[in-house]
């Protein structure tokens, strides 16, 4: 009854009320619409006949999830060289990363969840299979792959244990569409045991994050800083990285207890002016002085450096002993990869609940500390810090023998897709 159901009421219904309140609705749901109304898709080399007729990877990333198949995109060009692969969106916030990725020969907005637009979109481009990042399996696009023998998987899977996905009438929905693919790579067992509730016949095994892999060439590949601004080695460097307002206004409080034995990079999530201006007078108020990135010639005396560029926190993360993943004060945690990946002692806020690896790496014992650790407020945060600051172990690389598990997911999606003789 369920696949009847959405097909013919549900789908159709939501589809439906897009169209009608598209005019009220936010900027990027007004562009998600507009571009799957449109069948969006830019070619980038040679013409789409051309990949058609090579059977390209497909590869699917909802938005952010577009960072787990970064390096399976790497890895399939390595093995595949003359393939082409394809790469689809639902959220247009990807857009700006996939259109910069060198090795993606065209690029689009999956269509609609209906039957006929999935038939059109495999006859179009007639992949070889489909990858399916984290998450977004659409279940009538699983079906039309399913009915064509297009090998699917959905690679670098997670599922929280609260999942909305795994309850009610979404368990419903869910289970048919993973029951229509050919493979699932989950990140760790305990995925595994979740979608255990849904019963499933599809093979299920564990392989990894590929976002790991991601974060660790990242590492390998660094972008170009201002090499002038990065402290002396061993000093005692905060490194806080994606913040947001209410972050700020408890871990500045924190750090301000305790600047004469540390430093601090702050990295804000937002760098707009105004929030710029904001900040500055915030850290005057705390007594705290500082200096801009982009402005800055040296880093000597000032307590802060405010990072007021987009595109390098990874890089700075190399400079500091210590960090704070920002979200956490506000409603959920950014990613907190980077950091371990480069070998810190995290910190998060309560609201970090949403992120895998937050809770995993609390459970992560690192010379007597907690990989991961939650602070409540200002008074935890520079209570941690000087603890961590007089603890002069270097925890960098137990931290990051401690992700190895987790790496080589893309390679294995290669191996997959070796297996089924694509």
């Amino acid at each position: 009854m369920t696949p009847v159901f959405y097909r013919n009421f549900l789908y159709p219904f939501a589809f439906l009320i897009l169209q009608i309140f598209r005019p009220v609705l936010s900027k990027k749901t007004k562009q998600m619409i507009a571009d799957k109304n449109a069948d969006f898709f830019e070619v980038k080399t040679k013409t789409a006949e051309w990949i058609s007729q090579q059977r390209p990877f497909w590869i699917h990333a909802a938005s952010g999830e577009i960072e787990y198949a970064r390096p399976v995109i790497r890895e399939l060009k390595k093995k595949y060289p003359n393939v082409p692969v394809i790469v689809t969106f639902s959220s247009p916030s990807a857009k700006k990363i996939i259109k910069g990725l060198a090795d993606v020969d065209a690029w689009g907005s999956l269509p609609w969840d209906f039957s006929k637009d999935c038939h059109q979109f495999i006859e179009k481009w007639n992949p070889r299979c489909w990858l399916i990042a984290r998450t977004d399996v659409w279940p009538v696009m699983a079906e039309v792959c399913y009915e064509k023998k297009i090998p699917s998987l959905l690679f670098s899977a997670t599922f929280a244990e609260n999942s909305s996905r795994l309850r009610g009438a979404s368990a419903k929905v869910t289970s048919w569409a993973l029951n229509q693919l050919s493979g699932i790579h989950c990140v760790s067992q305990e995925d595994v045991q979740q979608l255990s509730r849904l019963q499933l016949q599809v093979p299920i095994e564990v392989r990894g994050d590929s976002r790991f892999d991601q974060v660790f060439y990242r590492l390998q590949h660094p972008k170009p800083v201002k090499k002038e601004l990065r402290p002396a080695e061993g000093s005692a460097v905060f490194v806080a990285g994606s913040t947001w307002p209410e972050d700020e206004k408890v871990i500045l409080p924190g750090f301000a207890t305790i600047k004469a034995h540390c430093k601090m990079i702050l990295a804000p999530h937002e760098i707009h002016e105004n929030h710029i201006q904001s900040l500055e007078k915030q850290l005057t108020s705390l007594g705290l002085s500082f200096c801009k990135y982009s402005t800055a010639t040296s880093w000597q005396s000032e307590d802060v450096l405010i990072v007021d560029q987009v595109g390098i926190l990874a890089e700075l993360y190399t400079w500091g002993r210590f960090a704070f993943v920002g979200g956490s004060f506000r409603k959920q945690v950014h990613s907190v990869m980077e950091p371990l990946a480069a070998g810190l002692p995290v910190l998060v806020g309560p609201y970090h609940h949403n992120n895998r690896e937050a809770l995993v790496f609390k459970e992560k014992n690192i010379s007597g500390i907690q990989a991961v650790s939650e602070v409540r407020d200002s008074e935890s945060v520079a209570s941690l810090l000087s603890l961590l600051i007089l603890n002069r172990a270097d925890f960098s690389k137990e931290i990051q023998d401690a992700l190895l598990p987790y790496l080589n997911a893309s390679h294995r999606v290669v191996e997959w897709c070796v297996h089924k003789n694509l």
